[in-house]
């Protein structure tokens, strides 16, 4: 970048925020008595990555409490539209993505926040349609993990359990309290995103799934092919409902995308602290067993869960749940037995199951495959993603052994469940 674009792209940024608004950003942070006294600010690009759906920057502020004349500095995060990427942006103000996230974080978020003093998600100072401001949760102490396509280990897998029965129950407090529904508080907001026969991301990676599983070795035989071919397809269309408010099972608010790159782990106790959970985008009210599900599938290695350590992840999961309820007054047992948790977590398991199959063509790909098609062949990215990728995760199967026996593993893991 030129000296001069690069002068041109910090007037812009600077100029994303009135200095009335950085006022009440301020204030909102102070959440005092004593007033803060703006005396300047500065809004700077985030070094890292530019997110996909995003783009981030830190608004850097210095400021006076009450009479003091000592001038004093933070910087919180903000996440705009991607305006570098103005066919990104079209796309996410069209669905809604962005505007979704935001009223979350400013109509329930920050509410859920204060029942409790664990820190599972940062607070939000300040919303506006095309962005939101929030504590900077790395200045707080926590960082994302290295290679977020990695497994977690087990006390990661423990302390990111914690987070979701702690949002899971203070979403059940807050129902209680306020005597509300919140799927119906906010039915304009928590509208499905991924999971939908409309959304072309998740239809392209169900098509990939069924092909993979056509060549699957262990499903030659006339029976097993006649059934992926006429009878899988709709059997899968059950996760549908299964993502929706539940009629049978106690909803919560669930986060949704509980991959390795919305996981944000103390620094000094990663083993301890629960986890900071970003991007709320795909977030719905549905039961805490979506969630738990999710976690395990995304996170955990097939092996592992076959050993049977994910039982010993949902007892682990419950007993957070129950002990983070009991804290806030409420009993568990009455509100979502163990005994119904686990009744969800078989009835809704292949939702689990098939979102690891489908994410496996993104995030278990070798190597840079897919940074590769977006930096040096947008159009196939965009095909992959979006449009069709069954021809490719095809030829991945053969290009790429551990690719190969990784999803192969991940089918037959589905498939146990419908045969």
């Amino acid at each position: 970048m030129s000296p001069t674009s690069a002068l041109q792209r910090a007037q812009t940024q600077n100029e994303l925020f009135s200095h009335a608004e950085v006022a009440e950003i301020l204030n909102n942070m102070l959440q005092s008595e004593s007033a803060g006294l703006l005396v300047s600010y500065e809004v700077v690009s985030e070094c890292g990555p530019t997110g996909y759906l995003g783009e981030y920057f830190h608004l850097q502020l210095k400021y006076k409490i009450g009479e003091s004349n000592d001038i004093q500095t933070t910087r919180v995060f903000v996440k705009s539209l991607p305006y570098h990427n103005p066919k990104m942006t079209a796309f996410i103000e069209d669905c809604g993505m962005f505007t979704k996230e935001a009223a979350i974080y400013e109509r329930l978020l920050n509410e859920l926040r204060k029942l409790t003093t664990t820190i599972w998600c940062a607070q939000c100072y300040f919303t506006r349609r095309d962005l939101f401001v929030m504590q900077n949760i790395v200045d707080l102490g926590y960082e994302p993990v290295q290679d977020p396509a990695e497994f977690l280990t087990q006390s990661q897998m423990d302390v990111l359990l914690k987070s979701l029965a702690t949002m899971h129950a203070c979403s059940i407090t807050y129902e209680e309290r306020n005597q509300v529904n919140i799927g119906e508080q906010l039915r304009d907001v928590l509208r499905e995103m991924t999971v939908s026969p409309k959304v072309v991301f998740y239809t392209a990676g169900v098509k990939a799934v069924l092909a993979v599983a056509r060549v699957h070795p262990a499903y030659q035989c006339e029976v097993l092919q006649k059934f992926i071919a006429e009878e899988l397809p709709s059997r899968l269309d059950s996760v549908y409902e299964m993502v929706n408010p539940s009629k049978n099972y106690r909803n919560v608010f669930c986060h949704r995308d509980l991959w390795g790159g919305n996981l944000f782990f103390h620094k000094s106790q990663p083993d301890k602290e629960p986890v900071v959970l970003v991007d709320f985008q795909l977030a719905r009210y549905s039961p805490p067993a979506i969630d738990v599900l999710m976690a395990v599938y995304l996170n955990v290695t097939p092996q592992q869960r076959k050993a049977g350590l994910k039982e010993w992840y949902y007892d682990r999961y419950y007993s957070y749940f129950a002990d983070e309820l009991k804290r806030q007054g409420l009993e568990a047992e009455q509100l979502l037995s163990r005994h119904q948790f686990k009744q969800s977590l078989k009835s809704l398991e292949l939702f689990g199951a098939l979102y690891n199959c489908i994410s496996a063509t993104i995030l278990r790909v070798p190597g840079d495959y897919l940074k590769n098609l977006k930096l040096n062949h947008p159009d196939a990215f965009h095909r992959y993603t979006n449009v069709d990728r069954v021809n490719e995760v095809l030829e991945l199967l053969q290009m790429d052994k551990k690719f190969k026996a990784y999803i192969f593993e991940c089918i037959e893991e589905m498939l146990h469940l419908l045969l």
